[in-house]
Parts: structure tokens; sequence; C-alpha cells
């Protein structure tokens, strides 16, 4: 179960993709499911998403979560 609190972009990664060996491949993981999902880029992007940070907040976790159907 995913903890709505701030994650690091890896630390994320991690616990969404704990099977995939490479730390990079996580993270091009993730990336791939955000993009790939246009009302996600714009729900993060209200919510001040900026692309190079090494963060998500606590609020584009929780919209992460819904939109991705993480539980």
């Amino acid at each position: 179960m995913l903890e709505v609190k701030d994650y690091s972009k890896q630390e994320l990664a991690d616990l969404l993709y704990p099977h995939t060996r490479n730390p990079q491949s996580r993270l091009k993981q993730i990336w791939r499911e955000v993009t790939g999902c246009p009302d996600l880029v714009q729900v993060l992007n209200s919510l001040h998403w900026n692309p190079h940070s090494h963060r998500y907040t606590r609020r584009q976790v929780a919209a992460i979560k819904e939109m991705l159907c993480l539980d």
C-alpha cells in the first residue's frame, strides 16, 4: 500500500517497481506511467509539478495514486 506523503522520485519508483533490478529503469517506468496519462499530467501541472524536480509532494503522490489506481 502506498502511503500518501512526500517521496523522492527514486523512493517512489522503488516502491512501485520493486522487481525491476536497475534503479534507472524504475525511474523510467514511473516516468512512462505518469507521462502516458495526459489527465494525470494535467492534474500534476495544476499542483505545480516540475518534471525536473527530484521529489513528489504529498498532493502529487495522492494524484498519482488515484489516477494510476495504486493501492
